[in-house]
Protein backbone atom coordinates (compact mmCIF):
# COMPACT_ATOMS: atom_id res chain seq x y z
CA UNK A 1 0.00 0.00 0.00
CA UNK A 2 2.83 2.36 0.92
CA UNK A 3 4.60 1.55 -2.35
CA UNK A 4 1.39 2.30 -4.26
CA UNK A 5 1.03 5.68 -2.54
CA UNK A 6 4.69 6.42 -3.21
CA UNK A 7 4.23 5.58 -6.88
CA UNK A 8 1.17 7.82 -7.13
CA UNK A 9 3.11 10.69 -5.51
CA UNK A 10 5.97 10.28 -7.97
CA UNK A 11 3.55 10.19 -10.90
CA UNK A 12 1.70 13.34 -9.68
CA UNK A 13 5.00 15.14 -9.18
CA UNK A 14 5.98 14.30 -12.74
CA UNK A 15 2.67 15.62 -14.08
CA UNK A 16 3.00 18.87 -12.12
CA UNK A 17 6.54 19.38 -13.36
CA UNK A 18 5.30 19.03 -16.92
CA UNK A 19 2.77 21.80 -16.24
CA UNK A 20 5.31 24.30 -14.95
CA UNK A 21 6.49 27.07 -17.23
CA UNK A 22 10.08 27.64 -18.13
CA UNK A 23 12.41 28.63 -20.93
CA UNK A 24 11.51 25.69 -23.12
CA UNK A 25 12.64 27.50 -26.25
CA UNK A 26 16.04 28.11 -24.62
CA UNK A 27 15.88 31.86 -25.32
CA UNK A 28 18.15 33.60 -22.84
CA UNK A 29 17.57 37.23 -21.92
CA UNK A 30 20.82 38.31 -23.55
CA UNK A 31 19.63 36.76 -26.82
CA UNK A 32 16.42 38.82 -27.02
CA UNK A 33 15.68 42.37 -28.11
CA UNK A 34 12.68 43.10 -25.86
CA UNK A 35 10.36 45.50 -27.67
CA UNK A 36 8.57 48.04 -25.47
CA UNK A 37 7.03 50.54 -27.87
CA UNK A 38 6.53 50.54 -31.64
CA UNK A 39 5.73 53.44 -33.96
CA UNK A 40 4.55 53.24 -37.56
CA UNK A 41 4.17 55.60 -40.51
CA UNK A 42 3.41 55.24 -44.21
CA UNK A 43 4.27 57.73 -46.93
CA UNK A 44 1.03 58.40 -48.88
CA UNK A 45 2.94 59.15 -52.11
CA UNK A 46 5.45 56.29 -52.23
CA UNK A 47 3.78 53.75 -49.95
CA UNK A 48 7.08 53.31 -48.09
CA UNK A 49 6.63 52.12 -44.51
CA UNK A 50 8.67 53.37 -41.57
CA UNK A 51 8.71 51.50 -38.27
CA UNK A 52 10.43 52.53 -35.05
CA UNK A 53 11.21 49.89 -32.42
CA UNK A 54 12.06 50.90 -28.88
CA UNK A 55 14.16 48.14 -27.32
CA UNK A 56 14.59 47.88 -23.56
CA UNK A 57 18.07 48.14 -22.10
CA UNK A 58 17.78 45.66 -19.17
CA UNK A 59 20.90 46.99 -17.43
CA UNK A 60 19.43 50.49 -17.25
CA UNK A 61 15.98 49.35 -16.11
CA UNK A 62 17.48 47.32 -13.26
CA UNK A 63 18.73 49.13 -10.16
CA UNK A 64 21.96 50.91 -11.00
CA UNK A 65 24.94 50.90 -8.68
CA UNK A 66 26.80 54.09 -9.50
CA UNK A 67 28.38 54.77 -12.84
CA UNK A 68 25.88 57.42 -14.04
CA UNK A 69 22.62 57.21 -15.97
CA UNK A 70 22.26 54.73 -18.81
CA UNK A 71 19.82 54.80 -21.72
CA UNK A 72 16.65 52.91 -20.67
CA UNK A 73 15.67 52.20 -24.28
CA UNK A 74 17.28 52.26 -27.71
CA UNK A 75 15.26 53.25 -30.78
CA UNK A 76 15.81 51.50 -34.11
CA UNK A 77 14.32 52.82 -37.35
CA UNK A 78 13.54 50.53 -40.30
CA UNK A 79 12.15 51.59 -43.71
CA UNK A 80 10.81 49.24 -46.37
CA UNK A 81 8.32 48.93 -49.22
CA UNK A 82 6.42 45.99 -47.70
CA UNK A 83 5.71 44.28 -44.40
CA UNK A 84 7.81 41.25 -45.32
CA UNK A 85 10.75 43.47 -46.22
CA UNK A 86 10.38 45.21 -42.85
CA UNK A 87 10.93 41.86 -41.13
CA UNK A 88 14.03 41.13 -43.20
CA UNK A 89 15.57 44.54 -42.62
CA UNK A 90 14.80 44.39 -38.90
CA UNK A 91 16.62 41.06 -38.65
CA UNK A 92 19.60 42.61 -40.46
CA UNK A 93 19.68 45.57 -38.06
CA UNK A 94 19.05 44.00 -34.64
CA UNK A 95 21.83 41.86 -33.14
CA UNK A 96 19.22 39.97 -31.11
CA UNK A 97 15.91 38.26 -31.82
CA UNK A 98 13.03 40.75 -31.67
CA UNK A 99 10.72 39.81 -28.79
CA UNK A 100 7.35 41.53 -29.26
CA UNK A 101 5.40 39.89 -26.42
CA UNK A 102 6.19 42.81 -24.11
CA UNK A 103 5.00 45.61 -26.38
CA UNK A 104 3.19 48.16 -24.23
CA UNK A 105 1.76 50.54 -26.82
CA UNK A 106 1.57 51.27 -30.55
CA UNK A 107 1.79 54.76 -32.07
CA UNK A 108 0.78 55.63 -35.63
CA UNK A 109 1.04 58.97 -37.38
CA UNK A 110 -2.02 61.01 -38.23
CA UNK A 111 -1.33 60.76 -41.96
CA UNK A 112 -1.02 56.97 -41.72
CA UNK A 113 -4.30 56.77 -39.78
CA UNK A 114 -6.06 58.85 -42.46
CA UNK A 115 -4.85 56.43 -45.17
CA UNK A 116 -6.31 53.47 -43.29
CA UNK A 117 -4.73 50.93 -40.93
CA UNK A 118 -6.16 47.81 -42.52
CA UNK A 119 -2.81 46.16 -43.29
CA UNK A 120 -1.40 46.99 -39.85
CA UNK A 121 -4.45 45.65 -38.01
CA UNK A 122 -4.50 42.46 -40.08
CA UNK A 123 -0.82 41.94 -39.34
CA UNK A 124 -1.43 42.08 -35.57
CA UNK A 125 -4.42 39.75 -35.83
CA UNK A 126 -2.44 37.14 -37.76
CA UNK A 127 0.25 36.80 -35.10
CA UNK A 128 0.08 33.78 -32.80
CA UNK A 129 0.57 35.97 -29.73
CA UNK A 130 -2.13 38.37 -31.03
CA UNK A 131 -0.80 41.52 -29.42
CA UNK A 132 -4.11 43.24 -30.20
CA UNK A 133 -4.55 44.23 -26.54
CA UNK A 134 -1.98 47.00 -27.04
CA UNK A 135 -3.19 50.54 -26.51
CA UNK A 136 -3.25 52.37 -29.84
CA UNK A 137 -2.31 56.05 -30.10
CA UNK A 138 -2.36 58.52 -32.97
CA UNK A 139 0.17 61.36 -32.95
CA UNK A 140 0.01 64.70 -34.73
CA UNK A 141 3.67 65.35 -33.89
CA UNK A 142 6.58 64.11 -36.07
CA UNK A 143 6.98 60.41 -35.30
CA UNK A 144 10.76 60.66 -35.47
CA UNK A 145 10.71 63.17 -32.60
CA UNK A 146 8.14 61.22 -30.58
CA UNK A 147 10.17 58.01 -30.82
CA UNK A 148 13.51 59.74 -30.21
CA UNK A 149 12.75 61.34 -26.88
CA UNK A 150 13.27 60.18 -23.31
CA UNK A 151 10.41 60.82 -20.89
CA UNK A 152 10.79 62.00 -17.28
CA UNK A 153 9.73 59.99 -14.24
CA UNK A 154 8.59 56.86 -16.12
CA UNK A 155 11.60 55.99 -18.26
CA UNK A 156 9.92 53.38 -20.46
CA UNK A 157 7.81 55.44 -22.93
CA UNK A 158 5.46 52.57 -23.79
CA UNK A 159 4.65 52.03 -20.14
CA UNK A 160 4.28 55.78 -19.66
CA UNK A 161 1.60 55.87 -22.36
CA UNK A 162 -0.25 53.00 -20.72
CA UNK A 163 -0.15 54.99 -17.48
CA UNK A 164 -1.81 57.92 -19.27
CA UNK A 165 -4.74 55.63 -20.11
CA UNK A 166 -4.99 54.31 -16.54
CA UNK A 167 -4.77 57.76 -14.90
CA UNK A 168 -7.15 59.53 -17.28
CA UNK A 169 -9.76 56.78 -17.00
CA UNK A 170 -9.63 56.79 -13.19
CA UNK A 171 -9.25 60.52 -12.45
CA UNK A 172 -10.78 62.59 -15.28
CA UNK A 173 -13.02 60.34 -17.39
CA UNK A 174 -11.46 61.71 -20.57
CA UNK A 175 -10.31 58.25 -21.58
CA UNK A 176 -11.62 54.72 -21.39
CA UNK A 177 -9.55 51.57 -21.21
CA UNK A 178 -11.33 50.38 -24.33
CA UNK A 179 -8.86 52.07 -26.68
CA UNK A 180 -6.88 49.00 -27.69
CA UNK A 181 -6.12 47.69 -31.15
CA UNK A 182 -8.76 44.99 -30.59
CA UNK A 183 -11.40 47.66 -29.88
CA UNK A 184 -10.72 49.23 -33.27
CA UNK A 185 -10.75 45.82 -34.96
CA UNK A 186 -14.16 44.99 -33.46
CA UNK A 187 -15.74 47.95 -35.27
CA UNK A 188 -13.97 47.52 -38.61
CA UNK A 189 -16.81 45.60 -40.23
CA UNK A 190 -19.64 47.73 -38.82
CA UNK A 191 -20.99 51.27 -39.04
CA UNK A 192 -19.85 52.04 -35.48
CA UNK A 193 -17.15 54.65 -35.09
CA UNK A 194 -14.18 54.29 -32.75
CA UNK A 195 -12.32 57.04 -30.90
CA UNK A 196 -8.65 56.42 -30.13
CA UNK A 197 -6.41 58.72 -28.03
CA UNK A 198 -4.21 61.31 -29.67
CA UNK A 199 -0.86 62.35 -28.21
CA UNK A 200 1.45 65.25 -28.92
CA UNK A 201 5.02 66.09 -28.05
CA UNK A 202 5.11 69.18 -25.83
CA UNK A 203 7.82 71.75 -26.39
CA UNK A 204 9.76 72.77 -29.45
CA UNK A 205 12.19 69.85 -29.58
CA UNK A 206 12.54 66.24 -28.41
CA UNK A 207 14.86 65.04 -25.63
CA UNK A 208 17.08 62.42 -27.31
CA UNK A 209 19.74 62.10 -24.60
CA UNK A 210 19.76 61.06 -20.95
CA UNK A 211 20.86 64.60 -20.04
CA UNK A 212 17.16 65.35 -19.51
CA UNK A 213 17.19 63.22 -16.34
CA UNK A 214 19.56 65.73 -14.77
CA UNK A 215 17.21 68.68 -15.36
CA UNK A 216 14.29 69.66 -13.16
CA UNK A 217 12.02 70.98 -15.97
CA UNK A 218 9.74 68.11 -17.08
CA UNK A 219 7.09 69.76 -19.29
CA UNK A 220 9.25 70.21 -22.35
CA UNK A 221 9.89 67.11 -24.41
CA UNK A 222 7.06 65.15 -22.81
CA UNK A 223 4.17 63.23 -24.39
CA UNK A 224 0.74 64.62 -23.52
CA UNK A 225 -2.81 63.46 -24.24
CA UNK A 226 -4.33 65.97 -26.69
CA UNK A 227 -7.72 64.66 -27.85
CA UNK A 228 -9.33 61.82 -29.78
CA UNK A 229 -8.93 60.43 -33.30
CA UNK A 230 -12.28 59.39 -34.82
CA UNK A 231 -12.12 56.23 -36.94
CA UNK A 232 -14.67 54.86 -39.39
CA UNK A 233 -13.76 51.25 -40.12
CA UNK A 234 -9.94 51.43 -40.22
CA UNK A 235 -9.61 55.05 -41.37
CA UNK A 236 -9.33 58.24 -39.33
CA UNK A 237 -11.99 60.75 -40.40
CA UNK A 238 -11.71 63.50 -37.80
CA UNK A 239 -10.73 64.66 -34.32
CA UNK A 240 -12.43 65.22 -31.00
CA UNK A 241 -11.06 68.12 -28.92
CA UNK A 242 -9.85 67.32 -25.43
CA UNK A 243 -12.76 69.11 -23.72
CA UNK A 244 -15.33 66.83 -25.43
CA UNK A 245 -13.77 63.50 -24.61
CA UNK A 246 -15.43 63.10 -21.20
CA UNK A 247 -18.90 63.72 -22.71
CA UNK A 248 -18.24 61.10 -25.37
CA UNK A 249 -17.30 58.43 -22.84
CA UNK A 250 -20.09 59.19 -20.38
CA UNK A 251 -22.72 58.99 -23.14
CA UNK A 252 -21.19 55.67 -24.15
CA UNK A 253 -21.45 54.47 -20.56
CA UNK A 254 -17.72 53.83 -20.29
CA UNK A 255 -16.78 56.45 -17.68
CA UNK A 256 -15.32 55.32 -14.38
CA UNK A 257 -15.38 58.91 -13.17
CA UNK A 258 -16.57 62.27 -14.50
CA UNK A 259 -15.21 65.73 -13.67
CA UNK A 260 -17.05 69.01 -14.13
CA UNK A 261 -16.05 72.57 -13.22
CA UNK A 262 -18.96 74.84 -12.26
CA UNK A 263 -19.40 78.52 -11.49
CA UNK A 264 -21.48 79.09 -8.33
CA UNK A 265 -21.89 82.59 -6.85
CA UNK A 266 -19.18 83.78 -9.26
CA UNK A 267 -16.75 81.25 -7.80
CA UNK A 268 -15.33 77.98 -9.09
CA UNK A 269 -16.65 74.71 -7.72
CA UNK A 270 -15.20 71.45 -9.04
CA UNK A 271 -17.21 68.27 -8.61
CA UNK A 272 -16.44 64.64 -9.35
CA UNK A 273 -19.06 62.10 -10.37
CA UNK A 274 -18.07 58.73 -8.94
CA UNK A 275 -18.82 55.64 -11.02
CA UNK A 276 -21.80 57.15 -12.85
CA UNK A 277 -24.51 54.67 -13.79
CA UNK A 278 -25.67 55.09 -17.38
CA UNK A 279 -28.76 53.44 -18.83
CA UNK A 280 -29.28 53.72 -22.59
CA UNK A 281 -32.14 52.56 -24.78
CA UNK A 282 -33.66 53.30 -28.17
CA UNK A 283 -37.41 54.02 -28.42
CA UNK A 284 -39.94 55.22 -30.93
CA UNK A 285 -41.96 58.29 -29.94
CA UNK A 286 -44.64 59.42 -32.42
CA UNK A 287 -42.91 57.39 -35.11
CA UNK A 288 -39.53 59.07 -34.55
CA UNK A 289 -36.40 57.37 -33.09
CA UNK A 290 -35.37 58.67 -29.68
CA UNK A 291 -32.19 57.68 -27.86
CA UNK A 292 -32.84 57.83 -24.13
CA UNK A 293 -29.81 58.19 -21.87
CA UNK A 294 -30.33 58.22 -18.10
CA UNK A 295 -27.34 59.19 -15.94
CA UNK A 296 -27.42 58.64 -12.21
CA UNK A 297 -24.44 59.48 -10.01
CA UNK A 298 -23.17 60.53 -6.60
CA UNK A 299 -21.07 63.68 -6.48
CA UNK A 300 -18.00 64.62 -4.47
CA UNK A 301 -16.86 68.20 -3.92
CA UNK A 302 -13.24 68.33 -5.03
CA UNK A 303 -12.73 72.09 -4.86
CA UNK A 304 -14.96 74.82 -3.45
CA UNK A 305 -13.80 78.43 -3.85
CA UNK A 306 -17.08 79.99 -2.68
CA UNK A 307 -17.10 82.44 0.18
CA UNK A 308 -20.66 81.38 1.01
CA UNK A 309 -21.43 78.83 3.68
CA UNK A 310 -22.10 75.32 2.44
CA UNK A 311 -25.78 75.12 3.40
CA UNK A 312 -28.35 72.62 2.15
CA UNK A 313 -29.62 75.31 -0.19
CA UNK A 314 -26.11 75.85 -1.53
CA UNK A 315 -25.62 72.11 -2.07
CA UNK A 316 -28.89 71.94 -4.02
CA UNK A 317 -27.67 74.84 -6.14
CA UNK A 318 -24.47 72.94 -6.98
CA UNK A 319 -26.41 69.78 -7.84
CA UNK A 320 -28.79 71.70 -10.10
CA UNK A 321 -25.95 73.56 -11.81
CA UNK A 322 -24.17 70.25 -12.44
CA UNK A 323 -27.26 68.75 -14.07
CA UNK A 324 -27.91 71.83 -16.22
CA UNK A 325 -24.32 72.16 -17.41
CA UNK A 326 -23.80 68.48 -18.20
CA UNK A 327 -27.17 68.37 -19.98
CA UNK A 328 -26.29 71.38 -22.12
CA UNK A 329 -22.74 70.33 -23.02
CA UNK A 330 -23.59 66.67 -23.65
CA UNK A 331 -26.55 67.66 -25.83
CA UNK A 332 -24.43 70.14 -27.81
CA UNK A 333 -21.77 67.47 -28.30
CA UNK A 334 -24.35 64.94 -29.51
CA UNK A 335 -25.91 67.41 -31.95
CA UNK A 336 -22.49 68.41 -33.28
CA UNK A 337 -21.55 64.78 -33.92
CA UNK A 338 -24.87 64.23 -35.75
CA UNK A 339 -24.28 67.31 -37.93
CA UNK A 340 -20.89 65.84 -38.93
CA UNK A 341 -22.58 62.49 -39.69
CA UNK A 342 -20.46 60.80 -37.04
CA UNK A 343 -22.32 57.80 -35.66
CA UNK A 344 -20.30 57.77 -32.45
CA UNK A 345 -22.85 55.73 -30.52
CA UNK A 346 -23.72 53.01 -33.04
CA UNK A 347 -27.28 54.28 -33.65
CA UNK A 348 -27.43 53.07 -37.25
CA UNK A 349 -26.69 49.52 -36.17
CA UNK A 350 -29.12 49.73 -33.23
CA UNK A 351 -31.95 50.86 -35.52
CA UNK A 352 -31.10 48.22 -38.12
CA UNK A 353 -31.72 45.39 -35.67
CA UNK A 354 -34.89 46.79 -34.07
CA UNK A 355 -37.93 44.56 -34.66
CA UNK A 356 -41.66 45.33 -34.67
CA UNK A 357 -44.27 46.88 -36.92
CA UNK A 358 -43.58 50.44 -35.79
CA UNK A 359 -39.88 50.09 -36.49
CA UNK A 360 -40.58 48.52 -39.88
CA UNK A 361 -42.89 51.42 -40.77
CA UNK A 362 -40.22 53.90 -39.72
CA UNK A 363 -37.59 52.18 -41.88
CA UNK A 364 -39.97 52.18 -44.88
CA UNK A 365 -40.34 55.94 -44.50
CA UNK A 366 -36.59 56.18 -44.98
CA UNK A 367 -35.82 57.83 -41.66
CA UNK A 368 -32.05 57.58 -41.19
CA UNK A 369 -30.14 57.19 -37.92
CA UNK A 370 -29.08 60.86 -38.00
CA UNK A 371 -32.71 61.86 -37.28
CA UNK A 372 -32.48 60.24 -33.85
CA UNK A 373 -33.18 62.69 -31.02
CA UNK A 374 -31.35 62.57 -27.70
CA UNK A 375 -33.47 62.48 -24.54
CA UNK A 376 -31.05 62.98 -21.68
CA UNK A 377 -31.92 62.62 -18.00
CA UNK A 378 -29.46 63.37 -15.17
CA UNK A 379 -29.88 62.58 -11.49
CA UNK A 380 -27.15 63.59 -9.04
CA UNK A 381 -26.67 63.91 -5.30
CA UNK A 382 -23.72 65.30 -3.37
CA UNK A 383 -22.62 62.69 -0.85
CA UNK A 384 -19.06 63.82 -0.10
CA UNK A 385 -18.16 67.41 0.80
CA UNK A 386 -14.58 66.76 1.94
CA UNK A 387 -12.92 67.35 5.30
CA UNK A 388 -14.26 70.86 5.91
CA UNK A 389 -17.86 72.05 5.61
CA UNK A 390 -17.27 75.77 5.11
CA UNK A 391 -14.18 77.29 3.44
CA UNK A 392 -11.71 79.49 5.33
CA UNK A 393 -12.32 83.09 4.29
CA UNK A 394 -9.33 84.88 5.88
CA UNK A 395 -9.47 88.66 5.67
CA UNK A 396 -12.31 89.40 3.22
CA UNK A 397 -11.47 93.10 3.02
CA UNK A 398 -7.86 92.42 2.15
CA UNK A 399 -6.71 94.41 5.21
CA UNK A 400 -3.84 93.25 7.39
CA UNK A 401 -3.73 93.76 11.12
CA UNK A 402 -0.69 95.20 12.89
Amino acid sequence: MKELKKGIMIMMTGILLCCTTGCWDKNELNELAIGELVGADRDPDTGKQTVYYQIVNPEAVAAQKGGGIKAPVYTYCVQADSTSELGTKTANLLPRKLFSDHYQSEIVTERYAKQGLNSLLNFFEKQHNRRSNLYLFVTDSPLSEVMMTYLPLERLPGRSLRSIIEIQSKLTGRLSRRVRIKDLVENMESSRLTVMPMISLSGSSPSPTTDRYEKIEANQGNLIFSGGAVFKNDRMIGKLPLNQMNYYFILKGESEVFMESLTINNRTVDVQAIKPKVRRRLDLISGEPVWKVDISTKLSLVNNEQKNELTLENLKMIEEKFKQQVFQKATEFYQESISKEWDLFGLEEKIKYQNGKEWDDMKKRGIAWDKTKLQLSIKSEITDIGQTINPYVGDNDGNSSN
